[in-house]
């Protein structure tokens, strides 16, 4: 089985998952009540989860990952020689 997405892609969707996350968290503990701010951390994780799956495949559809994947192995290369 072959997997389809680059290196980059998955760290760049970990990375912003764990962001929306962080934010979605922080967002939620505004709120007097309990059930307005899980409701409004869950909210806010979701649009901002979903966002940014859009944005990254906005960025994969503008720059393709491997070509980014190939100018980081690139970059890795000539920095450890």
């Amino acid at each position: 089985m072959q997997m389809s997405m680059s290196l980059t892609q998955s760290a760049l969707l970990l990375l912003l998952t764990i962001l929306s996350l962080a934010v979605s968290s922080r967002v939620a503990r505004y709120p007097q009540r309990t059930i307005a701010g899980v409701g409004l951390g869950v909210i806010t994780g979701l649009v901002l989860i979903i966002a940014m799956s859009y944005a990254v495949g906005f960025i994969g559809y503008v720059l393709p990952f491997g070509q980014i994947d190939f100018w980081l192995a690139s970059w890795v290369n000539s920095i450890l020689r």
